[in-house]
């Protein structure tokens, strides 16, 4: 009896091992937002979005973050943990200062940042887990748990000062502080160009503030002579300008994609670029038509991929827009492929002064709407 009952004893222990082995690997490979490791730091720390969320009140953040995109300053009300009490207090951090590796999940190259900024109070780097009161979901994947690294500027009109899709932080040895540097002295920048058109007429007066400021910025150009035209039709190449211009592309070389496109048209790098960029497409049959007069539904499907890829708005957000919902008497006649991106811009108010009661979709874009649509688009504040 006593021998069943010892046999008996072993056999419930052996379980209890067993289990107790099958809970710490499921631990292990519990999933995470980010993990911090390096040899700069005592202890490496996995962190899930659950772990941060309950830190202590000293390491939590929620302020106003200003950043900026290729079109504009923007702004983000940021939650989440700041990153100096991480690496003091969890990961034991003593250095003063190392680099710092951030590494993201789509293998995007982030520029290596130092303990000595991290530590630096007045720029506050915060592993975020909420902007604007949503959680983060820039792979697509709500399966995945996300951070957002976002740190204070340096100094106004500041870029890289949002790190996207961080996944591991990797704090290496200490080395010596850096010398803080003599400011070196900037040229000055160009001023903007004051261009006064003397035929923005009262007909045209809805779009004189946005012609001005395109013009100031060297966005569009008149035609001659102190004039802008503002009557004249926009072709897709012109159109291929603009946007290139407005969200700040370098122009690439042309390739040759296009039987209606040589190499040596004023237009060619520009047209490469817009369509590398995915801003704009070609036709089934090799051809660009590049001086085919640009349509309302095609400008709107441009600058809403435009709006797209300066981070005015993200594309999940766009497709929410639908034309069942517009407001337009023509709705039906926009297409499908331009349908998210009418209805959103018809949503920002873009269309202000120019489609008013139908959006008219095949309707021939002059330069003056053309101007007003992009300022509206990618310069005026937005409401998102």
């Amino acid at each position: 009896m006593f021998i069943k009952k010892t046999k008996l004893v072993t056999f419930v222990l052996l379980v209890v091992l067993v289990l107790s082995q099958t809970v710490v690997l499921a631990e292990g490979v519990e999933s995470f937002a980010v993990e911090i490791v390096g040899s700069g730091v005592e202890k490496e720390i996995k962190l899930t979005l659950d772990n941060l969320k309950s830190m202590p009140e000293e390491a939590q953040i929620n302020e106003e973050y200003i950043y900026n995109s290729k079109t504009r300053e923007k702004s983000a009300m940021v939650k989440g943990v700041s990153l100096a009490y991480l690496l003091k207090e969890k990961a034991g951090v003593t250095a003063e200062n190392a680099e710092v590796i951030f590494e993201a999940s789509d293998g995007y190259e982030i520029d290596p940042q130092t303990l000595e900024d991290v530590f630096n109070e007045d720029l506050k780097y915060v592993l975020a887990y909420e902007i604007n009161g949503e959680l983060i979901d820039n792979d697509d994947n709500p399966d995945n748990e996300e951070i957002v690294v976002y740190r204070k500027q340096k100094e106004p009109g500041e870029f890289s000062t949002v790190f996207k899709m961080v996944v591991k932080i990797t704090v290496g040895e200490a080395v010596e502080s850096t010398e803080k540097a003599k400011p070196v002295e900037e040229e000055p920048k160009a001023e903007e160009k004051e261009i006064v058109f003397t035929d923005i007429t009262e007909k045209y007066a809805y779009a004189a503030k946005a012609i001005e400021e395109l013009a100031k910025k060297g966005i569009i150009d008149g035609v001659g002579n102190g004039l802008y035209a503002p009557e004249r039709e926009f072709t897709r190449a012109q159109f291929c300008k603009i946007m290139v211009e407005a969200l700040g592309y370098k122009q690439v070389e042309y390739t040759g994609g296009f039987t209606d496109v040589k190499a040596g048209d004023w237009f060619a790098p520009y047209v490469q670029t817009a369509v590398e960029s995915g801003l704009f497409e070609g036709y089934d049959n090799g051809i660009f038509k590049p001086n085919k007069p640009i349509v309302r539904q095609e400008m709107a499907a441009v600058v809403g991929r435009g709006a797209v890829l300066a981070e005015v708005v993200e594309q999940a957000r766009m497709d929410k827009f639908i034309m069942e919902k517009s407001n337009y008497k023509d709705k039906d006649l926009v297409p499908e492929w331009a349908a998210h991106q009418v209805a959103w811009l018809e949503d920002q108010d873009v269309f202000s002064n120019v489609a008013v009661e139908k959006f008219e979709p095949t309707k021939v874009v002059n330069r003056a709407e053309a101007a007003l649509i992009v300022y509206n688009t990618l310069f005026r504040k937005q409401t998102l």
